[in-house]
This record gives C-alpha cells, structure tokens and sequence, in this order.
C-alpha cells in the first residue's frame, strides 16, 4: 500500500470545508413573482448513471431560466437539471422542490437514491417530489477557480485545522488570501461568481414552480444549507408560500451577515458528550464501554479530550502516515455526523485508548475516513466555498478581526470550533461579489402560510438551537423537535471534495454507509413522518415545540435498525413494499447502505 500524504491531506480537507427592510436586496431583479415566461418542462427518461441508483422510477427534464435576472434587456438563459419522482397515489397533489443541502450539492442523484424513503414514508407518496442541480453544481453552471486539480491541491495544502498547532491561524490567514486571490483572477470564476448565489438560486426555484403548478405557489423541503434556500424563498416570495420545510437549520442571519456559522455548532460538545453517554448505556454494543466497565461517560469524554490535545505534540507513524490532533480530530468530526457511523468511532477510540494503545487497529480506521486519492485528485469545481463566500457579505482585511471571531467560534464548541477556520478566513478575503444578495433580514417576513421547522436534539452542525431562533424570527413558524442524532454539516459540504476522490470514497462509504445525511430522516420516527404526511397532505402543523423520538437509541440503531423501509407497513404502503420491485431490490441490499443511500455517490465527483 502506498503511504498516503496525510499532513497535506488534512490540511486540504480543512480548507473544502445587515439591513432590515422586508424584501430587499442588493440589486433589483428584472423578474418578481410570475413576470417572467417560462417554458414547460419535458419529462423523458433519465439517464443510465441516474436510474441505476434509482430507488422508484423517475423522469428528468430541463428548464431555461434567466441566467442573470439583474440584466433588464439579457435574454440569456440558463438550462437546469431537473428529476422527478411522481407521486405513487394519483393524481398527483401537486410538487414538493427538495434541496437537501450544500452549497454546492447536487440533488438529482440524491433525490433518485431517497425516493422510496421520500415518498413513500415521509410525504406520503401523493405528490410528485422534483429535485435540481442549482447553479454552481454538478453540471449546472460549474464554478472553479483552477484551470486543473493541481493548482487547487497546491493551495488546499496550506489549510490546516485552526487549533492545530502556535501558528495555524497566521497560515490560515495567508492560506485564505491564497485561495481567494486565485478564486479572484481565474477569468470563468470572475464570470460565473457574481451569479451563482442564493438569491438567484431562489428565483431559479420560482420558475420551476411557475412551470409546474398551475397555482403558482411553493411546496419546498429544504435541509442543511437547503434551510438558508428555504428561508430566502420564503423572504422573497413570501405571498407564494403554500408549504415549506425547513430542516436541520443553519442560521441564515449567521449565514448571510455574519463572519462565522458558529451557531451552528451550539450542540456539538452535547452531542459529543451524548455520544459517551449512550456507549455507557449499552455495553453490549459499545466496545468502549464494554471494555472499560468502570469508567463514567464523562471519564471517557475526558480522556478523549486528553488524547486528542496529546496527539498535537506527540502523534504517532501509520502505514507510512502520521495520525495526529487534525487527523482524529476530523475523524471524530465526520463520525458524528450519523449514529451509522458512531460503531466505527466506536472502535477507533476504543483502540486510542486501550491499554496497550492500539495504533493498528486506530490508524486504519482513521485512514478509512480520511482516504485521498494516490493521485491527489480532489473535487472537479470550488462551488460550495464559492457560492458560501460570495453570499456572506462581511469581508476583512484584518488578521485581528477574523482572530477574534475565530475567538467566538471556539467559545461556542471547544470540540469543534476551529474547524470553521478556513471558511472564515476564505470568505472574510474574497473578492468576488454576487449580483444581487438578499440583505432585507429575517424578522419581518412574514411568509402566506407557516413554515414547519424541524431540528434534531442533538445535532453536531445545524443546532436545535438556530432551529428554535429561526422558528422565532420568521413570523408563524412552528418548530418541531426531533429527538434524533446526526448532522450533514454544512461546513463539511465544502471540505470532504477537497480530499476524497471518489475512487477513495467509493471503497469508504461501504463503512461510513451515507454519514452525508442528518436532520429528521436520519433516524426513523413515525412521528416525525405523520408530522411531515399531515404537513404535506392538508397543511397541518404540529403543536408547537412537539418532541418526536426516534424508534430506537443511537448504538442500537446502528447495529439493527430499523431502516424506513421496515416502515413502510406502518405508514400505509405495505403492499408497495412487498410488490415493487425498486424496494425489494433496496432491502435487498442491506438496510445501512440503502436507508439513506449516500448522497451524489456516484456522480464523477464526490458530494459535500
């Protein structure tokens, strides 16, 4: 086995990870509403690569939408990617829009690889569900800053974790001027920038509405980054809001107008500490715990803590790599993404922390999430720190500015805090500015019909904390808790590309099984799933504040299940769940790789 480069490695991973008057925004767009004509989508087969991942059947279309929407006298177009899945009861109950994430996701393939679970458990199977690959992502506009992989490995090599060692946050400073300037003088990049941002991405959204529903109003589920989308939908077209999601929350106001996301991470010391917690309370399936018989949750949390500050001054030689601060510090980061996962963090700490320490059994397991490319292939584009930075509108000049809210970052997640380091210091350098940027805030919309928000308790990127703050500031909305576990951290959407090829994560994801997904479908609960049914079907909102628990703990689930296919039966379709033959070939194939399967997974460039 070739020894893999991992200082370099790591230090790439980190770097791919306000006005208040309603409605306005940086410039004014040509289009409000439903001005501007749209063509009619033509559904027909989809491609080999979509429907071999397909889990029902579905169609693909495109659409021509304005490519700049502030060009008044423009008639430059720009053709989206569209899937739908149509609705298995008919007729179909009009069109649910999913973006499940980002920036920088695409959604086609992840729509194809969740229709089952989609329709079927959550949306009740009566409408058609229709998913595109917004500007910037996938084939769609691609934004990149380098003219080839090795001008973007080049500076993604200076990036480091921001606690990593005295100096990390100069290097980070500089390594961000590096790749903003890069961003800042490649000509497509100059050109595709200032019109990949939210605010058009919306629009673009409106248009399939426009095409679609002959009522001209949104039903939307956003997730992730999706929820920013959701909330800008819901900001500029608050008179067309009929149905709207918003789940596993990452703060708009912090995402738009402020130099960190650091809300994000409100709950991930708890989560962490949860994580010791549920090991200790079920020995049988935690070796952790089983090994270590006497000792508390918060006797492991603190050793873990205590090794990893350890590993910073004295890591240890693998397979021709060194595992350090920045290596178990990322691997803790992505395993907490999905209790899938949390048997394999499970293990690596296990073997940390044995007596002998097993470096071994710890090294390879660590490799397997952090596996790069021989080659040093990294992602194909920049779209998600691209379209991140030019929709955050702080920018500095000042290492000590950026120092200090790199400060507050910290204060909020001691575990994870400085891992938003490179992001700041990328975006508070950037240079290159959007054509229209929502700036009217938050607190003032007030959309047609409530928007349903959804958090989980114990979420290590997208806090039950901005979900509660959201549900608060947009007027009406109804938060419901879901009691469950994982995150798909929006940061990390603009970081795994920068090291995993998608050779490397095709061999890892057996394992990790889709630790891409989080927010309420990551763990089943039929409580959650009637909420979303009922939501979708009639309109009906949950109390506020409900609490829905998930059917089973976080290292049970892991090791059984449930999957949402052994739902089926208890949300309406147990027919369809013995007779189609899409859905038999899913449980088929294992529940950890088919429940949630792994987002873009095999697309021609691994997925954020």
């Amino acid at each position: 086995m070739m020894p893999l480069r991992l200082p370099s490695l790591i230090q790439a991973a980190t770097l791919a990870l306000v006005a208040t008057v309603h409605g306005k925004t940086t410039h004014q767009p040509r289009v409000e509403g439903r001005e501007y004509p749209t063509s009619g989508i033509q559904w027909q087969p989809c491609t080999a690569d979509i429907n071999a991942v397909a889990a029902l059947p579905v169609d693909c279309g495109t659409l021509n939408v304005p490519l700049d929407y502030t060009a008044v006298d423009s008639t430059e177009t720009l053709e989206l990617s569209l899937l739908r899945v149509p609705a298995i009861k008919k007729p179909a109950n009009h069109s649910i829009l999913f973006n499940f994430g980002g920036p920088g996701l695409e959604v086609r393939h992840s729509l194809a690889q969740l229709a089952d679970m989609l329709q079927v458990c959550v949306t009740g199977g009566e409408h058609d569900l229709i998913g595109w690959d917004p500007r910037g992502t996938a084939n769609t506009f691609t934004f990149s800053c380098f003219a080839n992989a090795t001008g973007r490995a080049q500076i993604g090599s200076q990036f480091t974790l921001g606690n990593a060692s005295d100096v990390a946050r100069g290097q980070l400073w500089a390594a961000g001027k590096n790749y903003a300037d890069a961003c800042a003088e490649y000509p497509e990049a100059q050109e595709r920038a200032p019109l990949i941002g939210t605010s058009f991405t919306a629009r673009d959204a409106m248009q399939i509405v426009d095409a679609v529903e002959k009522d001209g109003l949104l039903r939307y589920w956003g997730l992730s980054y999706g929820t920013d989308l959701g909330a800008t939908l819901a900001a500029l077209f608050p008179e067309r809001v009929e149905k709207l999601i918003i789940d596993g929350v990452f703060n708009p106001i912090q995402y738009f107008y402020e130099r960190t996301d650091k809300e994000g991470y409100a709950s991930a010391d708890d989560t962490f500490s949860e994580f010791f917690r549920q090991c200790v309370a079920t020995p049988e399936v935690c070796a952790l715990a089983g090994n270590h018989p006497n000792a508390t949750a918060k006797q492991l949390e603190s050793a873990t803590y205590d090794l990893i500050e350890e590993l910073k001054f004295r890591p240890f030689a693998y397979d021709g790599s060194i595992i350090g601060y920045s290596e178990l510090k990322s691997a803790i980061r992505f395993a907490l993404y999905t209790p899938y996962t949390w048997l394999t963090l499970d293990s690596i700490l296990d073997a940390l922390l044995a007596d002998p320490r097993n470096e071994t059994l710890a090294g390879a397991r660590i490799l397997g999430y952090l596996s790069a490319s021989l080659a040093g292939e990294t992602t194909a584009d920049d779209a998600g720190l691209g379209i991140e930075c030019v929709d955050k509108a702080p920018r500095s000049n000042s290492f000590d500015v950026i120092s200090a809210a790199l400060d507050e970052a910290q204060s909020v997640s001691h575990l994870l805090g400085d891992t938003l380091a490179a992001l700041v210091v990328t975006c508070a350098q950037w240079k290159l500015e959007p054509r229209e940027r929502y700036i009217g805030g938050f607190a003032r919309v007030k959309p047609r019909k409530p928007l349903f928000v959804i958090g989980n308790t114990y979420d290590s990127a997208t806090s039950i904390k901005s979900a509660r703050n959201i549900s608060e500031t947009i007027q009406g909305s109804v938060l419901l808790e879901h009691g469950g576990f994982g995150v798909r951290n929006p940061l990390e959407e603009l970081l795994l590309p920068m090291f995993l090829s998608i050779s490397a994560y095709s061999q890892v994801t057996d394992e990790l099984t889709c630790f891409e997904q989080h927010t309420s479908i990551q763990q089943p609960s039929l409580c959650t799933a009637r909420a979303i049914q009922n939501f979708f079907r009639n309109g009906t909102l949950p109390e506020p504040n409900t609490l829905c628990n998930p059917v089973n703990t976080p290292f049970e689930f892991a090791k059984f299940g449930p999957t949402w296919q052994d739902l089926f039966p208890q949300l309406g379709f147990e027919s369809l769940s013995a007779n189609d033959t899409k859905l038999a070939h899913v449980k088929r194939h294992g529940h950890t790789e088919n429940a949630l399967n792994c987002i873009g997974r095999r697309q021609n460039r691994a997925f954020y």
